[in-house]
């Protein structure tokens, strides 16, 4: 039997997820199916859990209790009303929900570990996760509450939704409560879009110094080739990119020698960015395939081991890594479009809008709000991988946690801040660079241009200075115009 339609869904495997089956599962609403070789999966590690619980074994969540009751036995006539205590003492089941693409999200790897065999529960709990995902069933599912030892209240969340009809048999309960698929699920998709934040920057940043008139030495071959940083080397170029044609490349383009940091750094600044999310993207990929729960089954070896397996100490590492990495980057955008406003640094008219006699104060309630949301941007950068040091139980076997799931909640919203300070910089660098005058531009950045005029207008004298939300509307409805733009 197979579940689904594969060829026409994504075929989860348990050991091939990826990024991209991620996105299209989530955010593009693709099917899945489970493949043949799949089920077979499941039908054996079910039955490596099965025997050993015929033997008598004792086996965490299948044949005894959890935690401080871990000593207690669990009577097999009694596995359905101790599955359902389980779910239930677990579902704290309060505060901030989901969006559904986080939701789907989690299901997915939630669905990849069940099909890997390791966790031992039957193909019944697949076939069911199938059906919700390709139904597109609406699940209530709340984001606090992980420590980073599972994510087991949100997971009850789901596991109560999709099986409130269902009697689970032995160690199935645990296995859907001990995973951290909702923190692995996140993981992913703030990977992706802080991917896309740190590439609309860079092409932002392109502008910024054709507003400010900056010296692009700074991506020359020279200076990307003196220091061997992969990040470095890949950012600069694109800058480069960009600004081919400009005319700062020209002899009397550059203004100064020597510019503020925030603009002499670039390729630094994002480059560092850029290997920070490389360094996250190769854990998270590899987590999106590993076990994560207690015990984890060998379908290879025919055997269960007791493990730690549910330790998300290394995702939560590299979501803080991945996070940190913009902390310099936006602090930099802030510095810029201070620069920009800020006659004195950019010779422009103060405020980037000329005076007409009544002195409005044109950019700089911008550059000040954007100093503001930089700040909480720069706050969700901080890392959180050591901040509970014990979440002791009175048996004392719990005594640590990573907190994974803050992590990628504060990655999440990282992004939602970082891309209205990037659309902030875009605006009043679009303002400058009319401003100034001088052309040409280089040929993507000129593109750039016309995409922000299509949502905000010049401030000409007289005139307030726009509001940056059309242009924030303008990005989300035409993402992939954008996306072509960062390609060029």
């Amino acid at each position: 039997m197979v579940v689904g339609a594969v060829g026409t869904s994504i075929d989860v495997t348990g050991t091939s997820l990826t990024l991209d089956e991620i996105i299209a599962v989530a955010r593009e609403g693709k099917k899945v199916a489970i493949g043949h070789s799949g089920l077979e999966r499941i039908k054996r590690g079910r039955q490596i859990l099965e025997d050993a619980i015929a033997r008598g074994e004792r086996i965490y969540g299948a044949t005894t209790s959890v935690g401080p009751k871990t000593s207690s036995p669990i009577s097999q006539a009694n596995v359905g009303e101790f599955n359902r205590r389980l779910l239930r003492t677990h579902n704290a089941g309060h505060g901030p929900l989901a969006n559904r693409d986080a939701v789907r999200a989690t299901m997915l790897v939630l669905l990849n570990s069940v099909v890997s065999g390791r966790t031992g529960v039957r193909p019944l709990v697949a076939e069911v996760i199938v059906e919700a995902l390709n139904s597109d069933r609406p699940v209530k599912m709340h984001v606090w509450g992980s420590m980073g030892q599972s994510d087991m209240s949100s997971m009850s969340d789901i596991a109560l939704d999709l099986f409130a009809d269902i009697e689970l048999a032995a160690g199935e309960a645990l296995a859907l409560l001990n995973s951290s698929a909702m923190s692995t699920g996140m993981a992913a998709l703030t990977l992706i879009d802080l991917g896309r934040l740190l590439r609309f920057s860079t092409l932002v940043s392109a502008l910024s110094m054709e507003g400010y008139a900056a010296n692009p030495s700074i991506v020359s071959a020279i200076a990307l080739e003196s220091r061997p940083l992969k990040g470095l080397r890949i950012q600069g170029e694109a800058i480069r990119r960009y600004i081919n044609g400009s005319y700062i490349l020209s002899k009397d383009g550059p203004r100064n020698l020597q510019d503020p940091l925030c603009f002499r750094s670039l390729p630094m600044i994002q480059g560092v960015a850029h290997d920070n999310l490389a360094f996250a993207g190769g854990q998270i990929e590899r987590e999106l395939n590993a076990s994560q729960g207690n015990p984890v089954i060998s379908i290879e070896e025919g055997s269960l081991a007791a493990v730690a397996n549910f330790d998300m100490v290394s995702l939560c590492m590299a979501l803080d890594v991945m996070r940190l990495g913009f902390a310099p980057l936006v602090t930099s955008s802030t510095e810029r479009v201070a620069k920009l406003v800020d006659t004195t640094w950019s010779g422009l008219a103060p405020s980037l809008i000329e005076e007409d006699g009544v002195g409005a104060p044109g950019f700089n309630g911008a550059a000040l709000f954007h100093k503001s949301i930089a700040s909480e941007a720069r706050l969700l950068t901080a890392p959180v991988v050591g901040e509970l040091a014990s979440s002791s139980h009175s048996n004392g076997v719990m005594d640590r946690a990573s907190l994974a799931a803050l992590s990628a909640r504060r990655s999440a919203e990282l992004y939602i801040i970082g891309k209205s300070a990037i659309a902030m910089e875009l605006m009043v660098a679009a303002q400058a660079v009319e401003l100034r005058g001088r052309l040409p531009l280089g040929g993507t950045t000129q593109l750039l241009l016309a995409f922000v005029r299509q949502a905000v207008p010049f401030a000409a004298a007289g005139q307030s200075a726009p509001n940056v939300q059309p242009l924030l509307e303008h990005i989300e409805k035409f993402t992939r115009l954008l996306d072509d733009l960062m390609l060029k």
